[in-house]
């Protein structure tokens, strides 16, 4: 290869006269330093990129294992909490009365599935960590479940207490002194001893007789030698009976509270003067009403 040198100068020029082999040399040897210096560029920015990522990556790590131990400190203190609830649990289902959980059934309660970290590119200590908060919280999980059925348990029974409390009879259906009781009595109009299925309690005309109980109006009309009267079925089994009414304020099929006025006082019927005659029965039986109600302050032998 020949290669022309022109000076400005006095128009000179020059051969300068360069070998094939020389050439291909040469580039090869600007080729494998501009690769060298690409290459030492590029390794220089990988490292340093590098560097970056592993302080980026240790001070994450300070920060997951300082949330680590927080969250094992949370999981302590939520496990003495509900240490706390099953104790308090046990005393109200002793109360109640319901039958106590069992350890076993508790230990029955725990458990499911716990993740297995072996698998993973973790070192021994996080791996222990981690497994410790899984088991833990999968613990924690399935007391709270069995807590959770406990309580449902007791607010059913309270409630369905809380209901039967409210519908059974339990105060004094009107103001005013007990004449005849429940039992064997004489029966004014024949003179015989005859069985007595409730309680007559002497007041003036027109004086309000309250339910003692929630329930539903299952008759309200004329019945023989009750006069007019009305009957209420509180539910399990106990329904109630006012004979003898001068006027009734309610309808077959209305609900009633305890102490709303269904009735008052009259002389109609078998009836030797104004008062009502009470029943209680349950399961259809007639039962003593002197048993069912709580404060008997008004009543007078």
């Amino acid at each position: 290869m020949d290669i022309i040198l022109i000076s400005g100068k006095g128009n000179k020029t020059a051969n300068l006269r360069i070998k094939k082999r020389y050439l291909i040399l040469i580039i090869l040897v600007c080729v494998v330093i501009i690769t060298s210096f690409f290459y030492s560029l590029t390794s220089y920015a990988k490292k340093e990129v590098d560097r970056s990522r592993l302080s980026q990556v240790l001070n994450e790590n300070r920060v997951v294992q300082r949330e680590i131990e927080r969250i094992e400190t949370e999981l302590l203190g939520l496990q003495n909490v509900i240490d706390s609830i099953q104790v308090y649990d046990g005393k109200l289902r002793s109360y109640a009365p319901l039958k106590p959980i069992d350890d076993e059934l508790r230990e029955m309660g725990i458990g499911g599935f716990t993740p297995d970290f072996a698998q993973e590119d973790l070192s021994p200590d996080v791996m222990k960590n981690l497994t410790y908060i899984s088991e833990t919280l999968d613990n924690l999980v399935g007391r709270a479940r069995l807590q959770k059925s406990s309580y449902a348990e007791l607010v059913n029974y309270l409630r369905e207490k809380a209901f039967l409390r409210d519908h059974t009879p339990s105060i004094m259906p009107v103001q005013g002194w007990m004449i005849r009781g429940y039992g064997y009595q004489v029966d004014p109009f024949t003179g015989q001893v005859k069985m007595h299925e409730g309680m007559d309690i002497a007041a003036p005309t027109g004086t309000p007789i309250v339910s003692p109980a929630h329930g539903t109006i299952r008759y309200a009309g004329n019945k023989r030698d009750y006069g007019l009267c009305v009957e209420i079925d509180h539910g399990y089994g106990f329904i109630t009976t006012y004979a003898h009414c001068q006027r009734v304020r309610v309808n077959s099929g209305m609900r009633v509270r305890r102490g709303d006025i269904i009735a008052y006082v009259g002389n109609t019927g078998r009836s030797t003067g104004p008062h009502l005659h009470y029943e209680v029965r349950l399961s259809h039986s007639a039962v003593n009403p002197v048993n069912y109600i709580l404060s008997a302050q008004t009543i007078v032998d």
